[in-house]
């Protein structure tokens, strides 16, 4: 990866003032389900990208082993199994539900994100075998070396893709919570290396360390056994060793810098992020044209600032263990308030709470007051009720986690929470319901 300079030119930079000026009437910090919405479809978008890239590495496997039924090129487009559409559905889903107010900034559609995921791999394939697939591939049957050298930097070359276009999702995420009010916050994610998480600064040495095993890779699979002339006879032709592995990281920067601009309506300009000159290397795709009047949205009722996560979207304020959220009691109350502040969601159960853990949606949890949650009320439908702050003073009401009487033998469970690492702790239990202290509920999709 070449080194960032975070410098514009001055033009570029001017233009990009005027941007910035022309949305910043309108922008604001978006909501938490506003961020929800962005997050969740660009971290689709890049499954969808994923599904796609394997198709490609697919192809070139089947077409190079004689196995493919029609042509390679064909192949790039196909989805025998559904999974790429299944992916594709996915995000449609995602906007559907948690995209009911629009964001201002960094958000196009997701038809329109899906298919950008999609022509950036079938780009990124050109540029590197060509325009047509079919000539470009090496069969196994005659030249087994070149055959594994085309597989072997196909497989590295899409990972290195993949892992550009993640280390974007993630830091697009951070801007939006720590404040972003604009797309050119966002874009910063890609090409400054002053910001740190940031494709061009690769703050954690991944891209470094997957270019690294894309040149070990030419030069074990390609250049030892002298197949690399051929080999990829795109924009690349010619070069091999560190100089091969360069050219197609920058088609790499170019094919992904496009795809990005794609999925959130931005402008980087892709022409100088994938090789730092102006040189028309990257010149289509540079992103879609400026809305001039951004549409207003009304101010967002206050609520978490926690970015939402792969499965716990939020929290609610601690409550004893006879719930009573929205004026209604019980889980009945506290499914109502998760799905008031967090649309689409319901009282996290322990074994979700579990699941959050493991996806990293814990790390410094605030709930809706602003408030450090510290840990949970553990609701487990399989446990007893009277482990589950059931009411059996007037009978049992069959209603887990509401309770009438602190002398009742309801208790219930609790499982603390390391809000700094994002771990819980040992689950607790027969804690009476009412004395024992305040926990949180978590809202989980």
């Amino acid at each position: 990866m070449s080194m960032r300079n975070p410098i514009l030119p001055t033009a570029i930079a001017a233009g990009v003032l005027l941007l910035v000026s022309a949305f910043g009437a309108f922008a604001q910090q978006q909501s938490a389900g506003q961020q929800a919405c962005l997050n969740k479809l660009n971290k689709d978008g890049s499954a969808v990208a994923k599904v796609e890239g394997k198709i490609v590495v697919g192809c070139v496997k089947s077409a190079g082993g004689g196995k493919l039924v029609g042509t390679a090129q064909d192949c790039l487009t196909e989805d025998p199994k559904g999974k790429l559409q299944n992916v594709k559905n996915a995000t449609v889903a995602a906007e559907t539900s948690l995209c009911g107010t629009p964001p201002d900034f960094g958000y196009t559609s997701a038809v329109t994100i899906d298919d950008a995921a999609v022509q950036g791999k079938l780009d990124l394939t050109a540029d590197i075998y060509g325009a047509n697939l079919d000539p470009a591939v090496i069969s196994c049957a005659t030249n087994k070396a070149g055959c594994r050298c085309q597989q072997t930097v196909s497989k590295v070359v899409e990972k290195l893709a993949a892992t550009k276009l993640a280390i974007f999702v993630k830091c697009k995420k951070a801007a939006l919570h720590d404040g972003a009010t604009s797309a050119a916050g966002l874009s910063t994610c890609v090409d400054d290396a002053s910001t740190v998480g940031s494709i061009a600064a690769d703050t954690k040495g991944v891209i470094q360390k997957t270019l690294t095993g894309l040149n070990a890779g030419i030069v074990k699979a390609c250049d030892m056994p002298g197949v690399t002339s051929g080999a990829f006879p795109g924009t690349c032709t010619g070069t091999s060793g560190g100089a091969l592995g360069s050219c197609l990281d920058v088609q790499v920067e170019c094919r992904v810098c496009q795809t990005i601009n794609r999925f959130d309506g931005l402008f980087v300009d892709c022409d100088l992020f994938d090789d730092q000159i102006a040189n028309a290397s990257c010149t289509t795709g540079v992103g879609p044209a400026p809305t001039p009047t951004p549409t207003v949205t009304p101010t967002p009722t206050a609520t978490a600032t926690f970015v939402p996560g792969v499965v716990l979207q939020g929290a609610l304020t601690a409550t004893n263990g006879r719930f009573n959220y929205n004026l209604m009691l019980g889980l009945a109350g506290a499914n109502s308030a998760c799905n008031t502040h967090f649309p689409g969601t319901h009282a996290c159960a322990y074994s979700e709470l579990q699941s959050a853990e493991a996806a990293g949606d814990l790390d410094g949890l605030k709930d809706i007051g602003n408030n450090t949650v510290t840990g949970f009320w553990a609701i487990d439908s399989g446990q007893p009720a009277l482990q589950q702050c059931n009411d059996d003073a007037l009978g049992g009401s069959g209603l887990n986690w509401e309770y009438a009487t602190a002398h009742t033998a309801s208790r219930g469970q609790k499982v603390a929470l390391n809000n700094a690492t994002g771990a819980l702790g040992v689950l607790q239990s027969s804690l009476q319901c009412n004395i024992s202290g305040t926990s949180w509920v978590g809202c989980c999709l």
